[in-house]
């Protein structure tokens, strides 16, 4: 699946074939904007891309890696950029991080990707449908590349706000419940947070060389604009972060809910032997087969019921000792 965006002459135009992309190049003043949906391969598009759009070879394996890291590479005369989604699924909670492969120029930008992005599908569509003035690519490839940017860093706070969510309701159930479900749970939030925050790291510094490195393709009054795509991914990085830091502490939390609650139950079961081990003595030592033993052949029974009181008041001195005492 491809769209296909040229603004030249003043105009924008969504219809043109890729044939003949160029002739569009050879003008200094138009843009192109070139997205790439692969599914599987992308060799469908590899004699345009190394042919029209003059890629290199290792750029072009690059791309078709889908587990490479983000960063910004200058080859030849243009810029190659990996930058990663964030898209997180509450209900298994579960996280998935595509990633973008952005190639930009002067007079071009091509956004390559294997499954369809929320933010970038929305952007596409409200690029087709601007007939303003203000129109996206009449600005020029800095704004573009920047609109892209700052759409893919904006989706990432709904995501965020999804986890805040998730983590107060951990909170919650790690201290009232701390059965074997919430530590399942505290465990896949943890595996969740290490796969986003993995991805945005890089992203960080990634960011500050796109001010650094790409020298006059992004003129100095642009620069404040990525600085501030900047800005946002540090705030990314360190919510992630604290993230981490925040299912490290429920799980020891978790721990000591379960080691307190297993001292409780050590400790009740120890008082209820507590209880009955005077009780064991004197049923043990009138168990014995003593047939002439005082108070047990001719006292017509009585003695059973005494002694039977007196075990009763053991009991009840015990219980109110503990109670004295703050063990029950």
């Amino acid at each position: 699946m491809q769209q296909l965006f040229i603004w030249q002459q003043g105009k924008l135009q969504t219809d043109c074939s890729l044939e003949h992309l160029h002739e569009v190049l050879q003008d200094p003043e138009a843009l192109i904007w070139l997205d790439l949906q692969i599914e599987h391969t992308l060799d469908k598009y590899k004699d345009l891309l190394l042919s029209v759009f003059q890629l290199s070879h290792l750029t072009i394996e690059t791309i078709k890696e889908q587990r490479e890291r983000a960063r910004l590479v200058h080859q030849h005369d243009y810029f190659y950029l990996v930058t990663h989604s964030l898209i997180f699924d509450q209900e298994l909670q579960d996280a998935r991080t595509p990633k973008l492969d952005v190639v930009f120029k002067q007079n071009f930008l091509i956004t390559i990707h294997q499954e369809p992005m929320q933010w970038l599908t929305e952007l596409l569509e409200a690029t087709r449908n601007d007939e303003t003035e203000e129109q996206l690519l009449s600005q020029g490839m800095p704004i573009l590349l920047h609109a892209i940017l700052d759409a893919q860093v904006d989706s990432y706070f709904p995501v965020l706000d999804g986890l805040d969510t998730i983590m107060d309701d951990l909170e919650e159930s790690t201290v009232t419940q701390a059965t074997n479900e919430v530590q399942a749970r505290i465990f896949r939030m943890k595996r969740v947070v290490a796969t986003m925050r993995r991805v945005i790291s890089p992203q960080v510094e990634v960011a500050n060389s796109l001010i650094t490195r790409t020298g006059d393709l992004i003129p100095a009054e642009r620069e404040p604009y990525f600085a501030d795509i900047h800005d946002h991914l540090v705030r990314t990085f360190e919510v992630l972060d604290s993230y981490r830091d925040l299912m490290s502490s429920l799980l020891d939390v978790y721990l000591t809910t379960v080691s307190n609650r297993l001292n409780q139950i050590m400790k009740q079961l120890a008082i209820i032997s507590t209880i009955f081990l005077p009780i064991t003595f004197i049923t043990g030592v009138f168990g014995q087969n003593f047939g002439t033993s005082p108070q047990v052949k001719y006292d017509a029974g009585y003695n059973f019921w005494i002694v039977l009181a007196f075990m009763l008041i053991i009991t009840i001195g015990q219980i109110m000792y503990f109670r004295h005492r703050k063990w029950i």
